[in-house]
Parts: C-alpha cells; structure tokens; sequence
C-alpha cells in the first residue's frame, strides 16, 4: 500500500487532480460510476466528482477516500440502527478517516466471531434428498419411482444430518473468506481475519447475498449468532469487489448517505415506539399508486396510532432550500391521497433548524431536520427530542 497514491474528497465535492492515468481514469469510469463521476479536462488532468456515497475506493495503485459530511463517530451510531446492533452503540470509535471506519467494522467482526469460536459454533439438523443403495432415511415414493424405475439398486430416500454446515456459519465463512483478501493498513488484521477463517474451511465454499443474512430465523440455540450475522451483513452489503486490472483486484466499502439516514429514522423510532402505548411505524409499506394496481409506491415511513395509519413521513439527506421542492411536495400528496391520510413530514438531514408548514389541495405538509453534525451527545439529544415532537401529534400541525 505504500506505493499507492491516496486522493480525499467530500461527499457531493469536486475536485481536479494530475494523479490519475487515463488508464486508472478509464478504470474509475467504468468499475465505479454508480458512485462518482471522473471528467478528463483540455489539460490532461481529471476533475473527479462524488455522489452521495462515503467510503474508500482503491485500485491499481489509487486510493480514493470519500470522507462524509457526518462526523464518523454519528456514523457508526446510525449504523448500528440501521443493521440492529445495539450492544456497540457505545463503542469508542475515535475514527480520523473513511477508510478506518471500514477497518474497525472489521476489526470488530473478527474478534465478535473469535468470541463465538470459543464458545463453540452452531450445528442443527439439515435435511437433504440422496439416491442410495440403502435406506436409512424416509422413502420418497414419487421420486424414486420416477428416478429409479429401471433402478432396482437405489431407493430415493430423504434423511437429516447433524452438522455444523447450516447457513449462519456459512455466511461467516463466506464473510472471513472476502474480509481476508483485502489489504489493511493494521497489519495484524488479515492475519487475524485468516486465522479465524481456518475454522470454518471444512464447511463447503458457499455463495452468500446479503440478503441470506436476513434469512436466518434465530432461537435459543442461535440467539448469540444475531450480532455476526448483522455485522456480516453490513459488510457484505457496502463491499463490492468489481473485477480485476491485471493482479490487482477492484475494492470499494461505500455507503450510500441517503440509504443511510433512511434507515436510522426508520430504526431509531421502530425502537423508541416499541414500548409506546398506541404509536408504532412501518417501514417501507407497499402501497399501489392506481385503481388498476399496476404502479406501486413505497414511502419510507407511516407513522400509526392504535394501529390506524396516521401520518406519512420522508426521508430527505439534503439541505431544505425555503420550502419542499415540487417533486418531493407532489410525492407526499399523492401518497396521502393515495392512503386517503392528510398529513405528511418530511424530515431533512440539515444543520440548521427547519420548522416548515404548509397546505397543498387538502394536505397538510410539515417539514423538519434532524441534524446529524456535532457530537455523538448532541445526536442522541436531537434524536430523543425528534422521538418527543412526534408524540405530541396535535402539537405537530
């Protein structure tokens, strides 16, 4: 990594740089454009331009580190929402840049899977089919009549297996295994990341989706697996490996600012709602938008009481400008009309204060922020104050 050259921007920042190779600015255009924008200029140099995502980007011989406007600290606290981590709310993070972030992420999975290794991994039953010469399982008629019909010799049988192959462990062997291909600037860390994966090797090499992650049921016999499984699952949902150039493998740990406040919100008042006598919210409902149910909509957030849908709210990871631009104002009408509701916030990741209210064909419009600059203390004052204004509902409006 030393030979690397290192490049910092801002979320939403431009900058112009001589660094870049039209070959690495090729390869930046192509593997990466979902994330940022690279223009070559009249001069030779490039102007390199960030989206909404934060992180770090590195190939042949580039680093790029997207370093967001939240303090990294504010972060990892939204994060641990949005993926239900709640035992690391605490944690001390004292991050400097995007890219440490990532390695204390990891830093953490390894050593909450070493935790688990000592205490010994999960095995259930799993069921599987097998043609065999014997039967020591339940007969499948149907199947082994229409696959042994000329076979006297095998019988179609299903068994179960004790075994410690289930998909909890292979999501983490499949996790260690990517986790110990990266290059870290702890050089402790893939070392530890593949002596920790040696336990997992006799399991059979598994493709995981982040959405296996979700598919896990938990119960007493692995409860103490939830911690691992959120964890992998937010690195493999924010690792993309992209492909090669020549030796070097693509490698991006990027999350998405407008994904990410999103599903704070949402998570942080499911949480604080929970023990509420009459509020609760959905997240993500689908709704369809027509009579002839061909289009669906999908607000981030409605807010209930008694379990009656009341209030329908948005996410916006922007600053507000005066007043809610015309497509976020006409996405809140038709989703009330929609709902037949008359009431919608929209909620605005700005550091000033943001107290807004208007009226559009019979709906009624509010706006406010939740500021996420600042310290860790002062975000989870805002947010318990944000928690406290959507209890007092009359108040609202």
């Amino acid at each position: 990594m030393n030979d690397e050259v290192t490049i910092h921007l801002r979320e939403y920042e431009s900058i112009e740089t001589d660094a870049l190779s039209p070959e690495q600015a090729r390869l930046l255009s192509t593997q990466f454009q979902r994330y940022l924008s690279v223009m070559p200029t009249w001069s030779g140099r490039a102007i390199i331009r960030a989206q909404q995502y934060v992180g770090v980007i590195a190939l042949d011989g580039i680093r790029i580190l997207i370093h967001p406007k939240v303090p990294l600290d504010n972060l990892f606290y939204m994060l641990t929402y949005a993926y239900d981590l709640p035992e690391f709310r605490q944690e001390q993070t004292e991050l400097a840049a995007a890219e440490d972030l990532f390695e204390f992420i990891v830093d953490i999975f390894v050593r909450q899977v070493d935790s688990l290794l000592r205490s010994g991994i999960h095995r259930a039953y799993v069921d599987f089919e097998e043609n065999d010469r014997y039967l020591r399982g339940r007969l499948l008629m149907a199947q082994h009549l229409r696959r042994n019909l000329v076979r006297r010799d095998r019988v179609y049988q299903q068994r179960n297996e004790y075994t410690d192959d289930v998909l909890e462990n292979q999501i983490l062997r499949h996790t260690l295994d990517l986790l110990s291909r990266q290059s870290y600037r702890q050089s402790s860390l893939r070392q530890r990341l593949r002596r920790t994966l040696s336990a997992f090797v006799h399991l059979e090499p598994t493709h995981i989706q982040p959405s296996d992650c979700i598919r896990v049921h938990y119960n007493r016999l692995n409860e103490r697996y939830r911690s691992r499984i959120n964890l992998a699952h937010l690195l493999l949902q924010h690792l993309s490996l992209e492909g090669r150039a020549g030796s070097q493998r693509f490698f991006a740990f990027l999350f998405d600012m407008n994904q990410l406040f999103e599903l704070f919100i949402a998570h942080y008042l499911k949480e604080k709602f929970t023990a509420h006598p009459t509020l609760s919210v959905e997240i993500q409902p689908d709704i369809w938008l027509d009579t002839a149910r061909r289009e669906k909509g999908r607000p981030d957030l409605i807010l209930r009481n008694n379990q009656q849908r009341l209030l329908i709210m948005d996410t916006k990871y922007k600053t507000f400008d005066g007043s809610p631009s015309e497509s976020d104002r006409n996405q809140m009408v038709t989703y009330c009309h929609t709902m037949d509701l008359s009431h919608s916030l929209l909620i605005y990741a700005d550091a000033r204060s943001v107290d807004h209210r208007s009226e559009f064909r019979g709906i009624f419009l509010r706006a406010l922020s939740l500021p996420l600059n600042g310290g860790l203390d002062e975000l989870r004052q805002r947010s318990e104050s944000f928690v406290g204004q959507l209890t007092r509902l009359p108040q609202l409006f």
